[in-house]
């Protein structure tokens, strides 16, 4: 018995990392970072599914960025950033929307760190959503007034709350013309990380007049959170670096 398993968990070994892809990129001094990510990813329209990446540090242990490139019309990845120092490991979720193309899409990921960039090909493969078989029937007419008047009301509330990041976010443009050359590094370093978060929100509040019923209270929660974290961010970004 123990012949016929060993050769069983091997083989279940080597399926389990036949899905990961590695690639490891130089810097100076010997630093290496390595990054590894999965080939593949397949989500089924109107659903979600995880994206897994981890990297690997030689020589440093600072914050590493990472980044979504070449995202297919209809697929969001809902969370981008850094991974801290520390951190080896996060889990993105990748989101298809209801209408989102049907077939094998090629996206780029790259984590950078200093002169560090490794990247790598992953395909996010979209499955078409199956017709429900249970018999559902679609929203009533109040439900559907109810729906209608939240995402209007969300609408309003995440446009108010996209002006004021806005307008914040221009005095800091206009605090880093005016700063020393130290200050302007700084400032344009957490302006280009709230841009990132700014872009995220923007691609979120679009999606709100099409998210179902189903989805609103974990997209709402999710917005509001995403919007109030920006806000504070760029309220306490532009109250550190603004001259007395």
């Amino acid at each position: 018995m123990k012949k016929v398993l060993a050769p069983l968990a091997l083989a279940a070994l080597v399926f389990a990392g036949c899905n990961t892809q590695t690639t490891t990129s130089k810097g100076k001094d010997g630093k290496e970072l390595t990054l590894n990510a999965p080939a593949t990813v397949t989500v089924t329209q109107g659903d979600t599914a995880d994206l897994k990446l981890s990297i690997d540090r030689k020589g440093f242990e600072d914050a590493v960025t990472l980044k979504f490139e070449k995202l297919p019309d209809g697929v969001t990845i809902e969370e981008e950033g850094k991974l801290d120092k520390g951190v080896k490991e996060k889990t993105f979720k990748v989101k298809a929307k209801d209408d989102a193309k049907v077939g094998k899409h090629t996206i780029k990921v790259t984590a950078n760190h200093a002169d560090m960039s490794p990247n790598k090909e992953v395909t996010i493969e979209v499955k078409e959503k199956k017709a429900s078989t249970s018999g559902s029937s679609p929203l009533g007419k109040q439900a559907a007034e109810d729906l209608k008047r939240k995402r209007d009301e969300l609408t309003a509330t995440a446009q108010a709350k996209l002006r004021d990041i806005d307008k914040a976010m221009d005095e800091l443009h206009a605090e880093a013309k005016s700063a020393d050359a130290k200050a302007k590094v700084e400032i344009n370093s957490r302006l280009s990380e709230l841009e990132d978060q700014r872009k995220k929100l923007g691609t979120q509040v679009g999606e709100i007049q099409s998210t179902s019923a189903d989805a609103w209270d974990a997209f709402s929660a999710r917005l509001t959170n995403a919007a109030d974290e920006l806000h504070k961010g760029v309220t306490e970004a532009v109250k550190k670096f603004k001259k007395k």
